[in-house]
């Protein structure tokens, strides 16, 4: 009996003209996404959310008797949860930003406590260094520096040249105190301008929902009308579209298990660890948890300067970073990538892998939409007929 091939592998065969120019239509798709990050992010952004509040305006709709007014007003709650929510992140970083003199001081008493060593790996390679220094001296005919091991002369005093050339060296380099001023100094300048780069995409973000939103039906049949307008394309692309804003959906509701999951085993371990303030800190690692990896990195370091601060010792801060590293590592690698591809019917790799692209193409913005994007390339492709063989890939 001749085998039956799948569905997917019975689309004809395709010339080598026709791949190359696929390839070069994929480079050239790339590019555009890269180039035109300052644009497409937040509209990208925007219609996601109005795909995400797409049923609760219908029915604030259906109550108002107005299609604006329910887009305003599911907007206006959505800007507002979102404000709590950074207000509490805010709130916590400023307490922790508060307390940096008093970790540094803590630190470095922690440091002076410490009895140097003679034969650490740290004093080995500079031992090591040094000789390499002097033998290319020798090697190159210059005057070899004196080595440390030498002894010092007792009695006698340096020369009054040698005296003032150490001085204005000493004088010339920085201090480390001024050093890391002027590097807090930038990071406050650069860290403003990314506050209002984000504030910025926000608007375009909430502006871009709400027009979305506000046009209704209307909206959406005249986005049906660019594909023909014979019923079955039609019928096709509107079960395309509502099975795009149901993946949205699906993706928030992954999002938001994996965040509870993550502040109440932060809460938890905090409160374990005898840690001040263990609830705000499980907000917070709930918040940072909806940048994938980046958050929890910030966490991890987060989390270590609070125990050392209440414990004053370096294994408390180790330990729960240690803690925060294997936890983040099991909700993100597994947890969430498992949720995330049985909710979107898709192999974990391809969405490790497309979270990873995307996060190289659009930074932090790609590694928060980057899931949700997978998942509409895959719906989008599994509709169209060049494009069965990517949905098969992605299929899980």
């Amino acid at each position: 009996m001749k085998p039956v091939d799948p569905p997917w592998s019975a689309l004809t065969e395709r010339p080598r003209s026709s791949v190359a120019a696929a390839t070069i239509a994929t480079l050239a798709v790339i590019a555009v996404l890269w180039w035109g990050q300052r644009f497409m992010i937040p509209v990208v952004a925007g219609v996601l959310l109005a795909m995400l509040l797409l049923p609760a305006v219908g029915a604030l709709a259906r109550l108002l008797r107005s299609q604006a007014a329910a887009a305003a007003l599911s907007l206006v709650l959505t800007l507002a949860l979102l404000g709590a929510a950074v207000g509490a992140f805010g709130g916590q970083l400023l307490r922790m930003a508060e307390r940096v003199p008093e970790m540094i001081s803590l630190a470095a008493y922690r440091v002076a406590e410490m009895e140097p060593a003679s034969n650490t790996l740290f004093s080995r390679a500079r031992n090591a260094l040094r000789e390499l220094d002097r033998a290319a001296n020798r090697a190159m005919g210059a005057a070899p520096p004196a080595a440390n091991t030498a002894p010092r002369p007792t009695r006698t005093r340096p020369a009054p040249a040698a005296a003032a050339s150490s001085a204005e060296a000493a004088a010339s380099s920085p201090a480390l105190s001024d050093r890391a001023t002027a590097a807090l100094q930038e990071t406050a300048v650069s860290g403003s301008g990314v506050v209002l780069e984000f504030v910025a995409d926000l608007v375009i973000i909430f502006f871009t929902a709400f027009f979305v939103l506000a046009g209704g039906r209307r909206l959406r049949l005249r986005v049906v009308d660019l594909w023909g307008h014979r019923p079955a394309t039609r019928r096709r692309v509107e079960i395309g579209m509502l099975e795009c804003a149901q993946q949205v959906r699906r993706y928030v509701v992954v999002l938001m298990i994996t965040n509870v999951l993550t502040g109440v085993a932060i809460w938890i371990a905090f409160a374990a660890a005898g840690l001040p303030d263990a609830g705000s800190w499980g907000v917070t690692a709930g918040v940072l948890h909806m940048v994938p990896y980046l958050g929890m990195a910030l966490m991890t370091g987060l989390a270590g300067a609070e125990a050392f601060l209440a414990h004053g010792t370096w294994t408390a801060m180790f330990g729960m970073a240690a803690f925060v590293v294997v936890l983040s590592t099991v909700l993100g690698m597994l947890v969430t990538a498992w949720l995330q591809g049985r909710a979107a019917k898709m192999n974990p790799a391809a969405v490790f892998i497309g979270l990873v692209f995307w996060g190289a193409l659009w930074g932090v913005w790609g590694l928060f939409l980057g899931p949700v994007l997978v998942a509409l390339l895959k719906t989008v492709a599994g509709h169209t007929r060049c494009g069965m063989r990517l949905a098969h890939l992605l299929k899980g």
